[in-house]
């Protein structure tokens, strides 16, 4: 039998870190923020993994991690190593973690940067041209949503409109 069953018999949950371990919520809730602002679901085990990320530290190891959850999970029921490599690289991925290599060939993980610069969304009329800002945030996080649901990222966005002629200007017949 193996000394670290990959089978567990029930999931990770919040309520089964030891008091006083774990990161701050405040902390892992702007992470969830931004999980979600890129449109990555967020569960239990993201929400686990956030707080083995951060009290492990910057440049930490999937290992490391894990021993993190390990170590602060009553129980001993912490993810196991596959699915923390398989969640570390989605959040890879989407540009909530960064991953860089160490000269002896091992992945450091650390929280990402979070981009400061507000997506600018702009109308334009087909007609004339006229550029009109949209200063909707929900058009923006929607934009952000489908672009990261084909692995892309948006910088910037023009939307091609046209007037929507008035009730009196239809031409009935």
């Amino acid at each position: 039998m193996l000394a670290f069953s990959e089978h567990r018999r029930s999931p990770p949950a919040l309520n089964q870190i030891r008091p006083g371990m774990g990161a701050s919520r405040s902390a892992v809730r702007r992470l969830e923020e931004r999980s979600e602002e890129v449109g990555i679901k967020m569960t239990d085990l993201r929400r686990i993994l956030f707080h083995g990320l951060l009290e492990a530290g910057p440049r930490a190891t999937a290992v490391e991690i894990w021993k993190t959850l390990c170590r602060i999970m009553e129980h001993g029921h912490a993810p196991s190593q596959g699915s923390i490599q398989r969640n570390l690289n989605l959040l890879v991925a989407r540009d909530i973690l960064r991953r860089d290599v160490s000269p002896d060939r091992l992945w450091h993980y650390s929280i990402a940067p979070e981009r400061r610069g507000r997506l600018a969304v702009t109308f334009v009329e087909a007609g004339t041209g006229r550029k009109i800002p949209c200063r909707m945030p929900e058009v923006a996080a929607l934009l952000r949503r489908a672009a990261a649901e084909h692995g892309l990222a948006v910088q910037a966005a023009a939307i091609t409109v046209i007037p929507v002629p008035a009730a009196g200007d239809a031409d009935i017949r």
